[in-house]
């Protein structure tokens, strides 16, 4: 064995936490110092002395190696280290396989993952809790079942693109009783009704997994018509009453089937309960909200819904926080969120391009309440519209829009009813920001020039913006048409106090000087990670003196430019 590993180890006791620190100039931790050792040397010491005595499949005395007295949290840590370094070879995979392991995601090296390295995991690992083998397609499913069922401890298993079939899914549904989390999304060997399988067990005439709180899964690729599938879904979000996220193509359509209780054309295969069944002991079961004629779903989170089926899924699931719709321009679509006062997070993409006002009435109405907003494919008509847009949504965390020119949307055939213009009062005060720390704008309509008026007031309400998010952590901007140095040197100019909490920044496509970017730089901020991609004013002579400057002041900041 390498001498001396046992005294260096001592060494990664925990530490107590220190107090925030800025991202440049960082002074590492004795903790943190002592995890890049090992990780530059695991290779070169304990990998290699691994190797030599044979530990990797055959029988010694110490086969879990050095780290097996290492506190777990610090062996994860060491892991996480290993795997941003790109050195998670066979050897060290096997050394880092601990009891006290509880988290392992082994999709950076899907390659080196085998049925030799599953079955290691099933005899070391068995207090895991979160398992994600993702793409991990050379595990056959006889040692994927072997591997569940001896992981009785999961809580998250991620099996997408793997050779899961139904008797993966029998082994989980009957030896992980706390399973919350699952993805089988991408399995080819999965059939259409092997999602029944892992909820009710016809032999036993049970109900299984009832703790599962995510489900992830694709519509199979064998041919199956979409019309069959639909009450598989429906089926699934019926037995299962602590749903909170079920990830399919057909969510939508199955939560209007349950709507409608028009059961009696959608069959479900022999041996398993009827969607009538199902409804009823739905409603016995005492959700939130739930009335004695219709099941209420007990759905936090709802993607990727058509908006023919906006009003069935708000009906259905009042507590919804995380929902995302596709918009084709429904009269009426907004009112359709009334029921739903719950949503902290909305997505909504434009199947055409939509007018920015036509969001106003939905915002006015939840706009305080949003913690997230993604905004896709509208169109900056009213040049007043931006920062209308924004006032209503002074709460939130995340914002990300991507918006077009006038042009694409007077390009449309189809017109959409026409909107008043609004008036606007200068004298009120720039929109505040207490709370937001995510940001990003894009501007994707190139061909068509935004107008001088919408510029000047993008341009005011990114500077207001920008100014008054004190919390601000990361920011991307991309294709803005408009040059970025007098914004900057706004929000920068002492002794103003903006962007203290930036940590990241892209710039995509837009212009910005040198001059700017060592104004950003040198700001007093956190940033750790400058991102320049074809920005036209920064050649790679600056971008090499921009991290020579950097490792002159030894700041730890890194910069990507392309």
């Amino acid at each position: 064995m390498a001498t001396g590993y046992k005294s260096f180890i001592f060494l990664l006791a925990p530490l107590t936490p220190e107090s925030f620190m800025p991202k440049k100039k960082t002074v590492r931790s004795l903790e943190r110092l002592c995890l890049e050792y090992v990780a530059d040397n695991m290779e070169r010491i304990w990998a290699k002395d691994y190797r030599f005595r044979n530990l990797d499949g055959h029988q010694s005395h110490d086969p879990m190696g050095p780290f097996a007295m290492l506190a777990g949290f610090l062996v994860q840590e060491l892991y996480k280290l290993m795997r941003k370094k790109k050195r998670l070879t066979p050897a060290v995979l096997r050394l880092l396989l601990v009891p006290q392991l509880m988290e392992l995601d082994l999709s950076p090296c899907t390659h080196q993952v085998n049925n030799s390295l599953a079955r290691i995991i099933t005899a070391r690992c068995q207090n895991l809790s979160t398992l994600d083998h993702f793409w991990c397609s050379e595990l056959s499913a006889k040692t994927l079942t072997d591997l569940v069922r001896g992981l009785p401890s999961l809580v998250n298993l991620g099996l997408s693109g793997t050779q899961c079939n139904t008797q993966v899914l029998i082994a989980v549904r009957s030896c992980c009783p706390r399973l919350w989390h699952l993805d089988i999304t991408s399995c080819r060997n999965l059939s259409s009704d092997s999602l029944l399988h892992l909820v009710y067990d016809p032999a036993g005439a049970t109900f299984c997994c009832q703790a599962l709180g995510r489900l992830a899964a694709s519509r199979s690729l064998r041919d199956t018509p979409k019309e069959d599938y639909i009450p598989i879904v429906a089926f699934v979000l019926l037995a299962l009453p602590n749903l909170k996220r079920l990830c399919h193509v057909f969510v939508a359509e199955a939560v209007a089937l349950i709507h409608s209780q028009r059961f009696g054309c959608a069959q479900v295969p022999p041996g398993f309960p009827s969607l009538e069944m199902l409804a009823r002991r739905h409603r016995t079961l005492g959700l939130p909200g739930q009335e004695s004629t219709r099941p209420v779903l007990g759905l936090r989170e709802a993607h990727n819904v058509n908006e023919s089926f906006l009003p069935q899924v708000c009906a259905m699931c009042p507590h919804l926080e995380d929902v995302s719709v596709i918009l084709r321009g429904r009269p009426g679509w907004n009112t359709d969120f009334s029921s739903c006062r719950s949503i902290t997070e909305l997505s909504l993409c434009a199947k055409d391009y939509m007018d920015l006002r036509a969001l106003l009435p939905v915002m006015a109405s939840l706009g305080p309440q949003l913690q997230t907003l993604f905004l896709s494919n509208f169109c900056f008509i009213d040049r007043f519209s931006f920062h209308a847009l924004l006032r209503h949504c002074v709460n939130l965390r995340k914002l990300s829009i991507h918006v077009y020119s006038p042009a694409a949307y007077s390009s449309r055939v189809r017109e959409e009813p026409g909107f008043e213009p609004l008036d606007w009062d200068f004298s009120l005060p720039p929109c505040r920001f207490p709370r937001l720390c995510d940001f990003s704008l894009t501007y994707v309509d190139m061909e068509n020039p935004l107008p001088f008026p919408h510029i000047g007031l993008l341009w005011k309400s990114l500077q207001d913006l920008l100014t008054h998010s004190p919390r601000l952590e990361n920011l991307k901007l991309a294709r803005l048409p408009f040059d970025l140095d007098q914004l900057f040197l706004k929000v920068l100019l002492p002794p103003g106090m903006a962007l203290l909490r930036l940590k990241t920044v892209t710039l995509s496509e837009v212009y910005i000087s040198v001059t700017s970017l060592h104004r950003l730089i040198f700001a007093e901020n956190e940033l750790s990670c400058l991102r320049l991609f074809l920005c036209s004013e920064i050649r790679q002579i600056d971008y090499e003196r921009i991290l020579e400057r950097i490792q002159l002041e030894g700041f730890d900041l890194e910069v990507e430019w392309g």
